[in-house]
């Protein structure tokens, strides 16, 4: 454990280029949070199920039967209570893990949630191994990080702690959570990344008379995220925007979306 506890920290450079082909970002983590709450609250719709089953989410309805067991292990009222809801997240997301190969994507969030739940059963070893693959697999993984932080400080390896957020930082060193741990253990702090600047506006057209180009409007709807719809007030553009780099990556191929669309009874695309 501790050869790979070594590994991750003197390696997290390597392993931001090595694994972080494999590995997901915070917003494809998020996006499969948002599948989630679909999925639960369209489990017995067969058209939803038949439109949203791409390979990428492919026996990921069982880490979001875990995520709702999350909420009971958060408000347990007894240690055995929070064992027996860790106990079933971590049925729940071995079946993942044991379906699903080590090099998908979503994985290390698998792992990170399982490790979570051996960490609240009080079953350190186990919680240990899982976070350090999730981090792994995944250095940017800034929940796994803090997990792993929070095991080590409650069983007095401050070392050990302060040797995950450097690592962490390492590779996230513009997360303010990570950078607010290593402010706690007195860890030097690199320097946040600067803003990469906006890109200055066009020129105005030498002609006096001359009409703006408009964009087309078929490649402004292939390349808009889907789930922007559900998006309101004056954020929806900046989130559309925002959501454009990452989640998209979540957008399955136009004959799904399609299916889905009808699914719930909306109008068809021109």
């Amino acid at each position: 454990m501790e050869r790979l506890l070594r590994s991750v920290i003197l390696l997290a450079g390597s392993f931001g280029m090595v694994a972080g082909a494999a590995a997901g970002t915070e917003g494809d983590y998020q996006a499969l949070r948002s599948w989630c709450v679909q999925r639960t609250a369209n489990h017995d719709n067969a058209a939803w199920q038949a439109a949203n089953n791409p390979q990428r989410y492919f026996h990921f309805h069982h880490y979001c039967f875990a995520m709702q067991w999350e909420n009971k292990l958060i408000s347990a009222a007894n240690q055995k209570d929070r064992v027996a809801a860790a106990n079933t997240i971590i049925n729940e997301t071995s079946y993942v893990i044991r379906h699903v190969p080590r090099t998908h994507f979503l994985i290390p969030e698998v792992y990170a949630l399982r490790g979570r739940a051996y960490h609240s059963s009080r079953r350190s070893i186990e919680a240990e191994s899982d976070l350090l693959v999730a981090l792994h697999l995944d250095p940017r993984h800034v929940r796994a990080a803090m997990l792993l932080v929070s095991l080590y400080r409650s069983s007095d390896r401050r070392g050990k702690a302060e040797e995950v957020v450097k690592a962490a930082l390492a590779a996230s060193p513009g997360d303010p959570r990570l950078r607010k741990m290593g402010q706690d253990l007195g860890v030097a702090l690199p320097p946040v990344p600067a803003r990469t600047p906006a890109a200055a506006p066009s020129p105005p057209a030498a002609a006096a008379d001359a009409v703006p180009e408009q964009p087309d409007a078929a490649a402004v709807q292939d390349t808009a995220d889907p789930r922007s719809a559900a998006t309101t007030g004056e954020g929806e553009a900046e989130a559309a925007e925002e959501g454009a780099a990452s989640a998209c990556r979540f957008c399955p191929p136009e004959d799904i979306q399609k299916r889905w669309r009808e699914s719930f009874g909306e109008a068809q695309k021109p």
